[in-house]
């Protein structure tokens, strides 16, 4: 792949075998957490991970600035997500960790402080809410989110179900609901300026995408979706309101009856998780909905 060349060659005057090392630890890491479903041969998350780190030095051409701490950063900002092969061991955030593992490696690879504290400072920021953002903590959590919308979004969403095991019914039930809420406020939920111009265009083709499939499901007869749209407060911010957009059956498989829908949310190690409960009104057929509320930074944020 592209990607893992051309970041090879940016990072290689800095440090030779950090990317190779950077990409043993999140493949082993993955490995051994998903062996104990099934096995694979490829790192969905080291792929995930070029494209983050790719994406951030595309930010940083465009606001002209030196990509080398920023891409280290989002090279490193998931190795900690399966560390030990347990997913956020002892409710520890994947960042956190990733701090630690940067400061660590960075350190064996000599490489410079300027470069360590911009890493691990910006990781730090992107978990701890008492610890001012950074420019490194605003590309790498665009790049991060810009990853997983528009036509690479589309890629990732059905990779992901695939790797959960998943059909396509079940996941459009589990998960179509944050990707569609996610994109409607891509763009205020970015931190840079050139985050917000690359995520319009993105936002446009997840949505229009999404809705397209569930048309031709229903065209087809294959099965017949509603998109519920309810606004929610933001948990930054509860004066400013998001869209949700909760995706449904239109009538129970099981038996042709109609769903009613509880909202709620908790506290996650992370972020603020919304909970929709679905149940059917006439039979015991339940769903249970449950992804990170999405921030909107776009009037709080300027650029940087």
């Amino acid at each position: 792949m592209n990607a893992y060349r051309d970041l090879k060659n940016l990072i290689a005057p800095v440090s030779p075998l950090l990317i190779d090392r950077v990409k043993q630890i999140v493949e082993d890491s993955e490995k051994v957490y998903t062996q104990r479903s099934f096995e694979t041969q490829d790192s969905f998350l080291w792929e995930h991970t070029l494209h983050v780190a790719s994406i951030a030095r595309q930010i940083c051409r465009r606001e002209h600035i030196d990509p080398v701490a920023p891409v280290i950063a989002a090279l490193f900002h998931d190795a900690g997500k399966f560390h030990k092969g347990d997913y956020h061991e002892d409710e520890t955030t994947e960042e956190e960790i990733a701090a630690s593992l940067a400061q660590k490696i960075l350190t064996e690879e000599r490489v410079g402080e300027t470069i360590i504290k911009a890493v691990t400072d910006g990781l730090t920021a992107l978990y701890n809410e008492d610890v001012p953002d950074t420019q490194v903590s605003d590309i790498v959590h665009d790049a991060d989110f810009l990853a997983k919308t528009g036509h690479l979004g589309v890629a990732n969403f059905f990779i992901k179900g695939t790797l959960q095991g998943q059909i396509l019914e079940r996941s459009l039930i589990q998960s179509l609901s944050q990707e569609l809420t996610y994109a409607s406020v891509l763009p205020e939920n970015m931190h840079t300026v050139a985050g917000r111009k690359i995520a319009g265009g993105k936002r446009r083709y997840a949505i229009r995408f999404y809705r397209d499939l569930l048309g031709e499901l229903s065209d087809h007869g294959i099965g017949r979706f509603n998109i519920e749209e309810t606004l929610w407060p933001c948990p930054a911010d509860p004066s400013k309101k998001i869209t949700l957009q909760i995706v449904l059956p239109e009538e129970c498989p099981e038996c042709g009856g109609s769903f009613t829908t509880e909202y709620s949310t908790e506290k996650g190690i992370k972020c603020t998780k919304l909970l929709a409960g679905v149940r059917c009104e006439q039979c015991p057929n339940t769903y249970r909905i449950s992804f990170c509320l999405p921030e909107i930074y776009a009037q709080q944020k300027g650029s940087r």
